[in-house]
């Protein structure tokens, strides 16, 4: 009974090792600030809304070209110039009048902490179930 609410809460852990985004816009210009981070690899930009937004190493950036596909790129190592964007972690070289625009991706606290309480109230209600629906402990060959 113990081994078995032990695998079930291993299996939600392993299960909600994800995180929850918030994504956002940003113009070319500001999306060209994150290509270093200085000494504490965090940048503040604005997104095409005008809100202030900090990129750090855990914001997942990108961009999306013009025929909508979306290319990753690592956070502060990328190159902008007047031509053209160059990622080499992701081998990738585009062209910058084929992008149409540039995601900056950061972890939502809220939506994480939601995913994880939802994991593991899905793991105690499934080990309450398994509980309540138990038959009763009979002896060998009986």
């Amino acid at each position: 009974m113990v081994r078995k609410f032990i695998a079930m809460t291993v299996a939600a852990a392993l299960s909600t090792q994800a995180a929850c985004y918030n994504t956002y816009s940003v113009t070319l210009d500001e999306l060209a600030k994150v290509q270093e981070g200085g000494s504490s690899n965090s940048v503040s930009i604005a997104t095409s809304e005008g809100e202030p937004l900090v990129v750090t190493e855990n914001s997942k950036v990108g961009v999306t070209d013009k025929e909508g596909n979306y290319h990753p790129i690592s956070a502060f190592n990328f190159t902008m110039t007047a031509g053209q964007l160059v990622a080499p972690d992701e081998d990738e070289i585009i062209a910058r009048d084929q992008i149409e625009t540039g995601n900056v991706k950061v972890v939502s606290g809220v939506k994480t902490g939601l995913l994880v309480l939802a994991g593991l109230t899905a793991a105690i209600g499934a080990g309450v179930f398994i509980v309540i629906t138990a038959p009763e402990k009979k002896s060998f060959g009986q």
